[in-house]
């Protein structure tokens, strides 16, 4: 197991800031609404020859407000779980009455702490953040997330403390699964069951779920990162800025997954948003999983089978190569056929045909269905896959504008039908042929 690190302390004091600016990039949501922040969120991050787990966490809040309560409970076994805590405070505001009662919990967990004075953009300004040290903590630094400053020296002191790094005798770095899907369709509900703890807060309020949320977990003996999101909308229902960034984190979460699972509910069918999530997949290229949630309430199985089936069919049908699994996280119903699928469909993402095997298909595929038009054969002079994940071909034709989208249709559910490529996308693209000339020597 890698070193924990866990950041907390109140809301709006740039957590988020600082877990963003430690992963390089802006995977969690930061904005000045108090609560933003729901749920621990774990990323796995290298300095210098460690690595450690970053954990940000939902602001310690003295609110006792529904989700405050389970908010203080994430934060908690944040703190439980980890090796090193960073418990970060606004230097521009000074000592918040809240700051000792946090300061206090820590103490009582006896882990190792640093005290992260945020918000500190130049040397001056640190003078004023001096007044941080009757907290008790001896381990204090002065750091701007937003801009940057120390982060260095602040990273070198998270090196320093940790002893040593456990690892483990897996190498392979485990794949990143994504949950989309409108809210309430049950996501964080399996990403609780599989982690077999309370890693996203379940409530039916929609938009309990805001930043995309990454969690580790092991399925027999493998580990796999699941990614539990925001619902997502339909363009005309995203009402404000806060469901805005919600949207955007997921998009962003999406691009960075190796296997998106497409939750719908099983008591509502498949409705114009998930059509919509769908196309979104499908840009992003992509393997697809349609998992079929809280298929316990469902009497008439049978026939709620073939509903589905149908649905997805017509509705989804540019997306005809994907596979349907019928789970309840209630239950845990087929929760770990998911996670078979989807080695098997990153495994026909990853697929690489050999130059013989694509000349073969093609030459076959053409014999059996050559396509003319205005008296003109089209001919496939050179095949090339030129990459995977997604599989990516290029047929260089005699004439580019004889290739019809009928044919390249066909051309792909040959490739299907001979190699499987089922669960993903493939992209063929055609170009006009040139033939190449040889200079003289």
């Amino acid at each position: 197991m890698l070193t924990k690190v866990a950041i907390v302390g109140r809301p709006n004091v740039g957590k988020s800031t600082l877990f963003n600016r430690f992963i390089g990039k802006r995977k969690a949501i930061v904005h000045e609404t108090p609560g933003t922040t729901r749920d621990r969120n774990d990323y796995e991050i290298m300095w210098k020859d460690k690595k450690f787990i970053v954990t940000d966490t939902a602001g310690w809040s003295a609110d006792i407000s529904i989700f405050s309560k389970e908010m203080l409970h994430q934060l908690e076994i944040a703190v439980k779980n980890a090796d090193i805590v960073l418990f970060v405070v606004d230097g521009k505001i000074g000592v918040h009455p809240m700051d000792p009662k946090i300061a206090q919990q820590i103490r009582l967990s006896q882990k190792k702490t640093i005290l992260v004075v945020n918000k500190i953009d130049t040397q001056a300004e640190e003078i004023r953040g001096y007044e941080f040290y009757k907290l008790g903590f001896n381990d204090t630094i002065f750091v701007s997330a937003n801009h940057g400053r120390n982060m260095h020296d602040l990273l070198d002191k998270i090196w320093a403390g940790i002893k040593y790094e456990r690892k483990t005798k897996n190498t392979q770095e485990p794949l990143k699964i994504i949950f989309v899907g409108k809210p309430n369709v049950g996501k964080s509900s399996f990403i609780n069951a599989v982690a077999k703890e309370e890693r996203s807060m379940v409530h039916n309020i929609s938009g309990t779920t805001r930043d995309s949320l990454a969690v580790r977990v092991q399925v027999d003996t493998k580990e796999y990162i699941v990614i539990d999101t925001s619902g997502l909308h339909r363009g005309s229902k995203i009402k404000d800025d806060m469901e805005y960034l919600s949207t955007l984190s997921t998009n962003h979460a999406i691009e960075d997954a190796e296997v998106a699972v497409l939750v719908a509910d099983a008591s509502q069918g498949i409705g114009d948003t998930e059509v919509k999530i769908a196309r979104v997949l499908l840009e992003n290229k992509k393997p697809v999983i349609i998992a079929v949630n809280k298929w316990d309430l469902i009497e008439e199985k049978e026939r709620a089978v073939k509903y589905f089936e149908g649905e997805i069919k017509n509705r989804i049908k540019f997306m005809s190569w994907v596979d349907t699994i019928f789970i309840s996280a209630k239950t845990g119903q087929r929760l770990e056929k998911i996670f078979c699928e989807a080695e098997s469909v990153f495994k026909q993402y990853s697929k690489e045909l050999t130059q013989e095997e694509l000349d073969e298909v093609i030459r076959d595929a053409t014999a059996r269905k050559p396509y003319t038009s205005k008296g003109k054969i089209l001919k496939f002079k050179e095949c090339t896959q030129v990459s995977s994940k997604p599989p990516v071909f290029v047929f260089s034709v005699n004439d580019i504008e004889l290739v019809h989208f009928s044919y390249k249709r066909f051309i792909e559910n040959c490739l299907r039908t001979r190699f499987g490529f089922y669960g993903t996308p493939i992209v063929l693209k055609f170009r006009q042929y040139y033939k190449r000339k040889l200079k003289n020597r």
